[in-house]
């Protein structure tokens, strides 16, 4: 069994490159969703409530789940705060994944960045192979 890092905001990018990780993913494998809450989101929302914004994370995370489970393939879902690139990255490597997926850009749905520069950091920065979907 191997296991697909699989990065997701749940924009439309990030809908692809959960396609790719589901036609990608063999019987064994296993797809765990990442979903980082950005560094920047969480100050820029320091008086609302933080648990907001976690429940948001898990919410879109969860239907991500949902959906590749239905298309009867293994998902864990998982969501950090941080800087988005570098949580990947580390993540990537306490997973042991042997591939991460990412979309080429994104917008949170909790908050706006751009995953387009995460996903260029996350491919010159991982030791890991990374598919950037379109």
């Amino acid at each position: 069994m191997s296991e697909i890092l699989l990065a997701y905001d749940g924009s439309d990018h990030s809908r692809k490159a959960l396609d790719k990780a589901t036609e990608m993913a063999g019987e064994e494998d296993e797809i765990v969703v990442l979903y980082v809450i950005p560094a920047a989101l969480i100050e820029e929302f320091k008086d609302v409530d933080p648990e907001v914004s976690r429940s948001k994370a898990h919410e879109i995370v969860n239907k991500a789940v949902s959906i590749i489970k239905a298309r009867e393939k293994k998902a864990l879902g998982v969501v950090h705060e941080g800087d988005v690139a570098e949580e990947i990255i580390n993540f990537a490597v306490e997973l042991h994944c042997n591939l991460i997926i990412v979309g080429s850009k994104g917008v949170s749905k909790i908050g706006r960045f751009t995953l387009g520069s995460v996903a260029e950091k996350v491919a010159r920065h991982a030791d890991k192979a990374v598919l950037i979907v379109r």
